[in-house]
């Protein structure tokens, strides 16, 4: 399962005008740059896992902005969100210890969503 960059950015920007949000004040909270926030609401960039937790701290909502992770998954609160966002993290880095590029984090993160949704599944390889 993979991002849809388009479909992303789209909720994106409907969960800030639903919060009567500003570009440069979620950009702020986030701490990015504006047009950065313009680039993930056009689907020209992927967010990391801190970014995303921010911004359900602001109280955007996951199953709008990440249906396929949480559209069965009754159990996908914040803390559930938080624990994928560490693992996936831990489990994307090179043999150096870096982390690997954004998009692949954010896609690992997504798979193991999906993996809490359905525990009779082995869990994706690492």
């Amino acid at each position: 399962m993979g991002l849809d960059r388009k479909r992303f950015g789209q909720a994106l920007n409907s969960e800030r005008k639903r919060l009567n949000l500003q570009v440069n004040v979620v950009a702020q909270v986030c701490e990015i740059k504006p047009g950065t926030q313009y680039l993930y609401e056009q689907g020209k960039r992927v967010p990391n896992a801190d970014y995303l937790d921010k911004l359900f701290e602001l109280g955007f909502r996951p199953h709008v902005l990440l249906p396929n992770a949480t559209l069965a998954n009754d159990q996908c609160d914040i803390q559930h969100l938080r624990e994928a966002f560490i693992q996936a993290d831990h489990d994307c880095r090179d043999k150096e210890g870096r982390l690997l590029d954004l998009e692949y984090r954010l896609n690992r993160f997504l798979d193991l969503l999906t993996e809490l949704q359905s525990p009779s599944k082995e869990p994706a390889a690492k």
